[in-house]
């Protein structure tokens, strides 16, 4: 049964005549009868009976026909929400964000898109990414912002953001010394070879900071001194600040954390590709994903990496 059955079940309902409901819905008598009778057939019930005024609905005729009505309805709500929806006029997205990238992020992201588009309503949800992705997956969230890489192959994503990792000293450790300068660069360098002495404070292993200090720190495995670990960036930076170790830090995250003057920051050398990236991620095609979704999409991928001020 259709929805187009059922619009003809009520029209013969308010009209009480076959060749009128017909003609008001531009088919022929036959063409009505028959959609009739197949309807019938369908539930097993006589929907209709003939008398002097015309057909009048049986028991299950008025049963079905109050039905429709609900269901047509439902319909024709759905088609004025969709209708809105695609015209951005209402709406609601759910955003997912890997811990920590939400604070930088989302702050001038939403507040771009809610300028925009003032009647989407957004839902936020910050959680590792590992869950994020199978949020994204079961279709709990529409779009995420994840660090790579992703456990999940079946994703589409786009990497929106590509920033470098320091390596961090403490002011007080020896290996300083070891900075350079490369020609026409203003920050420093330190070779990772001359530090392979120190100890190094990292993330936990299940943490994309250590995926990619991991990466980064690979031809020197066996000669890595892994002093400590944290579950939490922050802690790592503050215990580094401390004299505890040394680490490498995202760039982003040299200027999230106040630590005064104690910490030097020195660039990688690039053979090492000393990177991580961000990505927005999304379950099947692009096309398949609401206008909002893929509004929230296009304005990620270009802004996306526009941070607070004080990060500048």
């Amino acid at each position: 049964m259709t929805e187009n059955d059922l619009t003809k079940i009520v029209t013969i309902a308010e009209e009480g005549s076959m060749a009128k409901a017909a003609q008001k819905l531009f088919i022929t008598q036959p063409a009505l009868s028959k959609s009739l009778a197949k309807v019938e057939a369908e539930l097993g019930e006589v929907l209709f009976t003939r008398s002097s005024n015309g057909l009048i609905p049986t028991e299950a005729g008025k049963y079905l026909v109050t039905k429709a009505y609900q269901i047509l309805k439902l319909y024709e709500d759905t088609r004025v929400e969709f209708c809105e929806l695609n015209q951005m006029q209402k709406g609601l997205l759910k955003l997912g964000s890997a811990e920590r990238i939400g604070a930088l992020l989302l702050p001038n992201l939403l507040k771009s898109f809610s300028e925009r588009y003032p009647n989407i309503k957004i839902d936020i949800v910050e959680e590792n990414s590992v869950l994020l992705e199978e949020q994204v997956l079961m279709g709990a969230l529409d779009l995420a912002i994840v660090c790579l890489p992703l456990r999940n192959e079946n994703l589409s994503y786009k990497v929106f953001y590509r920033g470098p990792l320091f390596l961090a000293l403490p002011k007080s450790s020896p290996a300083n010394r070891f900075a350079y300068y490369q020609e026409g660069e203003k920050m420093p360098y330190i070779h990772l070879e001359d530090v392979l002495d120190q100890e190094f404070i990292l993330t936990k292993p299940f943490k994309k900071t250590r995926v990619a200090a991991d990466r980064i720190l690979k031809p020197f495995a066996k000669d890595v001194k892994i002093f400590m670990e944290s579950q939490n960036i922050e802690t790592v930076i503050r215990l580094v600040a401390g004299g505890m170790g040394i680490s490498l830090v995202p760039s982003i995250y040299t200027k999230s954390y106040v630590t005064g003057d104690n910490i030097n920051y020195y660039q990688i050398e690039e053979k090492y590709e000393p990177y991580w990236e961000w990505a927005v991620i999304y379950n099947g095609e692009l096309g398949h994903l609401t206008r909002p979704s893929r509004e929230l999409y296009k304005l990620i991928c270009q802004e996306g990496c526009t941070f607070p001020s004080y990060l500048a």
